[in-house]
């Protein structure tokens, strides 16, 4: 009798939970959709509006210019900062791996800074 109604409370239980899982499942599911349906139309009127031709005026072209060759001085500085992290950054974990004597630790720094190189080396090739 007790062994009976252990199986029973045990299976409510899990017909409540597993009704709380597809409940849960089920919303998720549906905010996806609406998610995706709300990107769809706004793509679409984002793509109704490029397609409004607008001319703009000499005022707006030089103002343009002259932002674009802002953005392009600025770019200079963060470029050189990045760079100079990097560079710090690998060479302070370089001696750090070098100092712990792991030649798994070493294969694996080795690895990772490989890989950098290797996408700076093409992301350069690419330009």
């Amino acid at each position: 009798m007790e062994r009976d109604l252990t199986i029973m409370i045990y299976g409510a239980i899990m017909g409540v939970v597993g009704s709380i899982v597809s409940s849960l499942i089920s919303t998720a599911f549906q905010f996806w959709l609406a998610r995706r349906e709300e990107e769809r139309k706004q793509g679409e009127a984002q793509r109704r509006k490029l397609r409004q031709i607008h001319l703009p005026t000499d005022e707006e072209v030089i103002l343009i210019n002259t932002q674009r060759s802002n953005e392009l001085e600025s770019d200079a500085p963060r470029k050189a900062a990045e760079t100079g992290s990097l560079v710090l950054s690998s060479f302070i974990s370089g001696a750090l791996v070098y100092r712990t004597n792991d030649p798994m630790l070493g294969f694996a720094f080795a690895a990772c800074l490989g890989f950098l190189m290797t996408r700076w080396t093409i992301r350069r090739l690419r330009r």
